[in-house]
């Protein structure tokens, strides 16, 4: 992250949607020493640090009242290639489906969900878990449900940067595990960075997160590619870049990890593979 980028600031209103906490919160916290802020111009307005509000998130793990006694200590023995996940789905409805048993399963053990959303409004995803029994105050008070919109994550930069993405991706990670969390989700909706500068570096940036879950075991990423709003070209890019795909039938393997390059025949026959799967689940409802 460049000089530039780690001084960027963030408004009142900005930072208390980067926290989800209110705006009063955060004027206590200022007024109380708690969270650095900058005063700018004639009216001394706040202005806040990405990795200060990154640092007070951790503090505020560790000093609220915990939802439970213990953080489940369930042990993450999903394999490898189970936790880089190209999520595909038509509608919101099969997109809740695919992604609903990960969201509840962290949350409601205790482990942080970080969910970068775009489409998706706010208010439907508290709503479809509101509607699953989870004490949403609590989480979001104790910065375990964080969602954030492109704007405080893939486009702050103001255009889509990979490297940059992969370094606020790491910082997050990496304030969460200091806060004594063992198991970590985020998911992302990829639409949010369609027709954004920088676009051509999608692929790149997928193929990168890679790595990174192999350095961080802790953590497992899901994206969401919407299958009426991204071409064949960026869907086989998702395909060749993720260790697994998930669709309406189950798990299924990527082409991430395989020795050697692909055969044409090989593309084509998985291709046919996830249509007749795709078409099957369909024709069931």
């Amino acid at each position: 992250m460049n000089m530039q980028e780690h001084k960027r600031f963030l408004t009142i209103s900005e930072a208390a949607e980067f926290l989800h906490v209110s705006e009063i919160s955060l004027r206590r916290w200022t007024n109380s020493g708690k969270l650095r802020c900058f005063r700018v111009g004639g009216r001394s307005e706040r202005r806040f640090l990405i990795d200060d509000l990154l640092a007070f998130m951790q503090s505020m793990d560790v000093q609220a009242e915990p939802l439970q006694a213990v953080e489940t200590e369930a042990i993450n023995d999903t394999g490898d290639a189970e936790r880089h996940i190209s999520l595909f789905f038509r509608d919101q409805e099969e997109k809740w489906q695919l992604l609903r048993p990960y969201l509840v399963d962290y949350l409601s053990s205790g482990a942080p969900a970080f969910y970068l959303q775009h489409r998706t409004s706010s208010e439907l995803l508290m709503q479809q878990l509101r509607a699953e029994g989870l004490p949403l105050d609590k989480l979001i008070a104790r910065g375990l449900l964080r969602v954030l919109p492109p704007s405080q994550t893939y486009l702050l930069p103001g255009k889509f940067d990979a490297e940059w993405m992969l370094e606020f991706l790491e910082m997050t990670i990496q304030a969460a595990l200091e806060a004594g969390h063992k198991r970590i989700l985020m998911t992302g909706e990829l639409t949010s960075i369609q027709g954004a500068p920088g676009v051509e570096q999608m692929a790149r940036y997928e193929a990168m997160l890679n790595p990174l879950v192999d350095r961080y075991p802790e953590v497992t990423i899901v994206c969401q590619y919407d299958l009426k709003s991204f071409t064949g070209d960026v869907i086989l890019d998702a395909l060749m870049t993720h260790p697994s795909i998930l669709v309406s039938s189950g798990l299924a393997p990527g082409f991430y990890g395989i020795g050697g390059c692909p055969s044409i025949g090989s593309v084509r026959s998985l291709l046919q593979c996830y249509k007749n799967r795709f078409h099957s689940s369909h024709t069931k409802r």
